[in-house]
């Protein structure tokens, strides 16, 4: 099973590009905080980065209201990507390809935390999937 789900705040504004075919290409970076207590009882951070991206209708008509310090909620699926350099080595990255998308909240300190007008909130937003009411049966 290839499935993550997690609530971050994005780290800066989404990027919107387009591939050689015109295909819509979203892409962005989230930051989940692991937090617990120490043997100490004292309270511990770790911040943990994810680059995400969204392809297709999804991310074209969502990347505008992506900006940094938004808070979202994500279905995605892992995705490694590995290649060879000029030099020969070998490198190797993960990043998140988004299905689903909630929006949450604002950045800290900056009022309203509301969906698009079109939108409601903790609806998601569908990457060209089928909903269960498209479904025939």
């Amino acid at each position: 099973m290839n499935h993550f789900i997690g609530i971050g705040r994005l780290t800066a504004a989404a990027e919107l590009k387009y591939t050689a075919k015109g295909i819509a290409c979203t892409k962005f970076s989230i930051c989940i905080t692991k937090t617990w207590r120490d043997s100490e009882g004292n309270k511990q951070e770790k911040p943990n980065f994810f680059n995400c991206v969204m392809w297709g209708k999804l991310g074209e008509s969502i990347h505008q209201y992506l900006t940094k310090g938004k808070q979202v909620a994500i279905e995605a699926e892992l995705s490694q990507d590995t290649w060879t350099d000029n030099s020969g080595a070998n490198h190797s990255t993960v990043q998140l390809i988004v299905n689903e998308l909630f929006m949450l909240a604002s950045p800290r300190g900056e009022g309203g935390g509301a969906a698009p007008a079109n939108e409601s909130p903790g609806q998601p937003k569908k990457n060209g999937k089928p909903g269960d009411d498209d479904i025939p049966f």
